[in-house]
């Protein structure tokens, strides 16, 4: 079993575009020369017919070029190959999953405190944002509460993007009022603001951190930071957004914590909507934003853990080993029927997975595709949409708060190039129409019956600077359940029906020029 998972993480890597030579010399070299049997173009279409991922053995021999003696070959070359690092870099599937949606913010609120109060080991939590707000406080008080009951508490935060505040009020950035309480009841804190070390630094904290028991394929992550900032003088983000609960319940998705994103008002519903009890609607206040997760309940917690566990490490937390019982419990695992694949990109990798999973969904789609998406900024993720022809682009659907938004230049990038991918069926749904702004990051594939969702953008920061989460969820009841809610705000979004709207020559309006200077920094 061990070998079949390595070889799946492999041949997934490679698919990516991803370079097993770059990161594993002369092993890597020879795989990557056996595997040029196989026809790119044909195995990527393949795979993004089922979901765009490959998870179990069956499926390498329906990859075209992929055979018995392919196989024999590789698995020689995979002794050689150093499996910690392909898992670091590779999706990582688990099975069996109960995966349950949220949106708007009083049911993602009200999901979080519950799941906070049934902690009884430790809590593991990474976000952006932790505001000093009502709904920020709320969520500290069960933390403090936990921490009183003796469950250990880990927490993530950019302390210097938080201080910014929102709305014009800095109170809201004063998160040390919340961490030295949380510090003072026993918790551990770390400010993700401080992701990368100078070049001397890192020399010796790596030194030391080898010494400490620390593993090559969690020191050479960070190695790939220092890399990226040093050629792009460019601060690197932790934009994940996470948190795990005893090793069995986890929660992902494109929100912080912070009235912005979990308020308690109560939404507005055009006419009670419904789906499966979640009720629909959009937030009833300019300031708070339409946005989700997902809780998850089984052994995806386990891969989203190991991701805490190396980014915990590398700045400088406490050792904790994450295989040990109390992190990784014997239960059993079977909580439902969902298959959920965990996608991770870091600043300097060598191929970022996600932004691969975006290009082929729209490269290769068949079927009804959607995309909701705050930001449309990535500029090979409009080339490549561009170079579609209208066989492909009848299928896809964009969802974006085209002029509602928090992101100066969202509107030109999107008017100076959706011009042409909307002559050829691309069909674009404008959330401003609501008068709201969606931060709600999700995409729907109809062909595989798969959802995608977490935190990552479709701009350059995203791209190449900033560390992303999200996980692919496969299950027919579920992704049902999702496209309800996706049609629920297409519904309530303005269709773009004019290419009028949409700039025929982007180079005559001084908008594109600004995008293209600002892409890499906002």
């Amino acid at each position: 079993m061990e070998i079949q998972k390595n070889m799946i993480d492999m041949v997934n890597y490679y698919l990516s575009g991803g370079s097993l030579a770059r990161i594993m010399c002369e092993a890597g070299e020879e795989a990557e020369h056996r595997l040029m049997g196989i026809d790119l173009e044909a195995a990527r279409a393949y795979r993004q017919s089922i979901g765009g991922v490959i998870t179990e053995g069956q499926q390498l021999f329906q990859v075209p070029g992929f055979s018995p003696r392919l196989l024999g070959q590789l698995t020689e070359v995979l002794d050689r190959l150093d499996s910690d690092k392909l898992k670091a870099l590779a999706p990582q599937t688990t099975w069996n999953n109960q995966v349950d949606p949220y949106v708007n913010g009083p049911e993602c609120l009200g999901m979080i405190l519950e799941e906070i109060k049934k902690a009884q080991h430790y809590i593991h939590l990474s976000v952006m944002l932790f505001f000093n707000d009502r709904s920020g406080n709320l969520v500290a008080d069960e933390l403090f509460h936990a921490l009183k009951r003796g469950v250990k508490v880990r927490i993530m935060v950019n302390y210097a993007l938080t201080a910014l505040g929102y709305e014009n009020n800095l109170a809201f950035g004063h998160f040390s009022k919340i961490s030295e309480r949380l510090e003072n009841a026993g918790a551990k804190l770390l400010n993700t603001f401080n992701s990368y070390y100078t070049a001397v630094e890192w020399r010796v904290k790596r030194k030391a951190l080898k010494q400490q028991g620390v593993p090559e394929s969690i020191l050479f992550l960070q190695d790939k930071v220092q890399e990226d900032v040093e050629i792009t003088g460019l601060n690197v983000i932790d934009h994940r957004k996470f948190m795990v609960i005893d090793g069995v319940t986890s929660i992902i998705g494109s929100l912080n914590i912070g009235d912005q994103y979990t308020y308690v008002t109560p939404v507005q519903a055009s006419s009670s909507i419904s789906i499966e009890g979640h009720l629909q609607g959009i937030p009833s206040k300019k300031e708070e934003w339409h946005d989700g997760c997902f809780r998850i309940r089984g052994a995806a917690a386990q891969p989203l853990n190991a991701k805490f566990h190396s980014r915990w490490l590398l700045l400088g937390g406490d050792h904790f080993d994450v295989d040990d019982a109390f992190y990784h419990p014997n239960v059993n695992y079977h909580f439902g029927e969902e298959e959920c694949t965990l996608f991770a990109s870091f600043p300097g990798n060598p191929v970022n997975l996600i932004q691969q999973y975006y290009l082929n969904l729209i490269t290769y789609a068949t079927e009804e595709t959607v995309i909701v998406n705050p930001y449309l900024i990535d500029q090979e993720f409009w080339d490549r949409l561009g170079e579609l022809g209208p066989d492909c682009s009848c299928h896809l659907s964009i969802c974006n708060p085209l002029k509602v938004n928090d992101h100066p230049t969202n509107t030109a990038a999107v008017r100076g190039n959706m011009y042409k991918p909307f002559l050829n069926g691309v069909s674009f749904y404008d959330y401003s129409f609501t008068g709201r702004f969606s931060h709600w990051k999700i995409t729907y594939d109809h062909r595989s019956r798969a959802v995608f969702h977490g935190s990552y953008n479709i701009n350059e920061r995203s791209a190449c600077h900033d560390f992303e989460l999200g996980m692919l969820v496969k299950g027919e009841a579920f992704a049902a359940r999702i496209k309800s809610m996706i049609d629920y705000d297409l519904g309530v979004s303005r269709r773009i029906t004019k290419k009028s709207e949409f700039f025929k020559y982007p180079w005559l309006h001084p908008s594109t020029y600004l995008n293209k200077v600002t892409q890499n920094y906002t």
